[in-house]
């Protein structure tokens, strides 16, 4: 058996049509987390506000997928924090428009503290799930050497 750290790194697509598939899922992936969830929170009464666990494992996800989609970091990077600052603003007019993503005294400052500490954790989360797949990638290599 050739052993695979021999083995160029392949990916399927050009980055041209991977990059752009995988942002838009992700895109897509939290604007459909953030409607929902304000339906849920809305029609349960469970408190929007405790569903950012779920929030956050879905940057985890997004960074791992991206990272066995794309294979670059820099890119992965780039999907988390796209999407995070796409979700900070559309993702959270779309929960306001239903209704748990409401701020009674909101302020330009504060939704732009919100908006700019979402892109930044979206990023972050996004890098772990990176981690996660190079750790699980790697797992599997040495597996399929012995």
């Amino acid at each position: 058996m050739t052993p695979l750290r021999n083995q160029p790194a392949v990916n399927p697509w050009p980055l041209s049509i991977a990059f752009p598939l995988t942002l838009a899922g992700a895109v897509a992936l939290m604007l459909a987390f953030d409607a929902v969830s304000a339906l849920f929170a809305r029609r349960t009464g469970f408190p929007y506000r405790n569903l950012w666990r779920f929030q956050f494992l879905c940057y985890v996800i997004i960074g791992f997928i991206a990272m066995l989609t794309l294979l670059d970091l820099r890119l992965v990077e780039a999907v988390g924090a796209i999407t995070g600052l796409i979700e900070a603003t559309a993702g959270w007019t779309i929960t306001w428009r239903i209704g748990p993503g409401r701020v009674p005294d909101a302020t330009p400052s504060r939704i732009a503290i919100t908006i700019a500490a979402m892109t930044a954790f979206a990023f972050g989360l996004a890098i772990i799930g990176a981690i996660l797949f190079n750790f699980t990638a790697g797992l599997l290599a040495r597996s399929a050497m012995h």
